[in-house]
């Protein structure tokens, strides 16, 4: 076996050796950031809370959208240079999928991290009770 055929067999273990590692890297850093936190007195649960899907969005089916459409077209656009045929599926079926996610984040933008009116209109903050059970706004002394 010469040089070149070692490194091309080579080369998949390193990147997912090279993945692994940056995956292990992340999550101590993100260990340490929860016991900086922890030492300082945050309360992790509402932290939790306030970082959730609501905070974020649907942003993430955005950015996989991109990049499973864009994955699957250059797929299909590397594969037409064989001509037609069926390996020309290992590209259409990424990009469909890709569109389709992109379709699912533009229909659904609108609802993701908003309360809907019931929602505000009960919300703590925006009651104002008054001792005597009236719930009324409060008229400023003039």
């Amino acid at each position: 076996m010469d040089l070149y055929n070692f490194i091309i067999l080579l080369s998949p273990s390193v990147l997912i050796i090279c993945a692994l590692i940056f995956a292990m890297v992340m999550r101590y850093i993100s260990y340490r950031e929860r016991v900086a936190l922890v030492e300082r007195g945050v309360d992790l649960d509402m932290l939790y809370r306030s970082q959730g899907p609501s905070a974020q969005g649907n942003r993430g089916i955005l950015w996989a959208g991109m990049i499973t459409a864009t994955t699957g077209l250059g797929l299909l656009l590397g594969l037409w240079t064989l001509g037609p045929g069926a390996w020309l599926l290992v590209g259409f079926v990424p990009l469909c999928v890709g569109l389709g996610m992109l379709g699912i984040y533009h229909i659904t933008r609108g609802s993701a991290g908003q309360a809907t009116p019931a929602k505000a209109a009960a919300s703590p903050e925006n009651r104002c009770d008054t001792p005597s059970g009236d719930t009324s706004p409060a008229q400023p002394d003039a």
